[in-house]
């Protein structure tokens, strides 16, 4: 899986943390997008320096030529590059497990292979509290968490293709945009004001004279009620710079029975970016195509 971390959106393989990240909105906005973005890269950095390789070299491809039984052949032109794969218990809607990330789905003439053995690297942004001090307090909401996790393992789940009994496809794709109108006092109220306490001063210091306090009194009449009159009546209109968020949510979701845990499982294969839609749709065809449940040439398979 392609890592986004020297890019403008490293939470792009995240759906949530995406979205979190595009939708940040301070006053110092782009300092403040830099500061995490170098904070990010560094984590980054530090995982990767503390993360042990352990799979030793061995490509996906490599493991699955190796696993492949006798009289097997691939049916699937190509794998299917998935972001993460989930499993989830039907009756309770629990996740089992924490997924798997960078994993290649193959489908052959006798099985559907799971296959992880690529290094991943994940990275996160979630809203986290941070320490106070009392001359520069945190702005509300805008502190955050970024975390890398980096991992490099062997992940090889065969399903034979007649515990698949059934297929689901999800393809979301969405812009958002939304822009902010504020209809504001109109500054000249605070003028006015000013006017009316400059006036009020006038009176003060006149010492008894009368033409500077008819002029005080004047000001002060005059600065005082045209001050309400604009704060009530009168406003201004000032609009903000529109904000975006783009997102995409693709998923295949597959019912199986698990010959491990002896249950029916929810597999949900969430789909990498660069993986081509068409394709993806002619993986799904040909796994219905040799799926005995899928294909109706058997009798749907109840499970309990």
């Amino acid at each position: 899986m392609t890592d986004p971390i020297n890019t403008s959106n490293p939470f792009s393989n995240d759906f949530q943390s995406s979205r979190l990240y595009q939708s940040i909105s301070t006053p110092n906005e782009e300092n403040f997008r830099k500061s995490i973005l170098q904070r990010a890269r560094s984590v980054n950095s530090i995982a990767t320096k503390n993360h042990t390789q352990q799979t030793s070299g061995e490509s996906g491809e490599t493991l699955i030529s190796r696993m492949l039984i006798s009289g097997e052949s691939i049916a699937s032109s190509t794998p299917l590059r998935c972001r993460s794969v989930k499993a989830t218990d039907p009756k309770t809607m629990i996740e089992m497990t924490g997924g798997r990330i960078g994993v290649r789905a193959v489908v052959t003439s006798r099985r559907l292979l799971l296959v992880d053995a690529n290094k991943n690297s994940s990275h996160k942004i979630r809203h986290a509290p941070s320490p106070s001090t009392f001359f520069s307090p945190p702005r509300p909401k805008e502190s955050f968490s970024v975390d890398t996790v980096v991992s490099d393992d062997v992940w090889f789940k065969p399903i034979p293709l007649n515990c698949i009994t059934g297929m689901e496809i999800l393809s979301s794709h969405g812009s958002e945009a939304s822009a902010l109108v504020s209809n504001n006092r109109h500054p000249g109220w605070f003028v006015l004001l000013l006017i009316g306490l400059l006036g009020f001063v006038t009176v003060l210091v006149s010492e008894g004279d009368e033409n500077m306090t008819i002029l005080g009194s004047s000001l002060a009449v005059l600065g005082c009620v045209g001050s309400i009159v604009v704060y009530s009546m009168l406003a201004r209109a000032k609009i903000y710079a529109p904000r975006t968020v783009v997102y995409k949510q693709r998923k295949i979701s597959l019912g199986i029975y698990d010959t491990i845990s002896n249950r029916p499982l929810l597999i949900e294969l969430e789909l990498q970016d660069s993986q081509n839609l068409t394709m993806a749709y002619d993986w799904c065809r040909i796994l219905q195509q040799y799926a005995p449940q899928l294909s109706s040439e058997t009798q749907p398979l109840l499970l309990l």
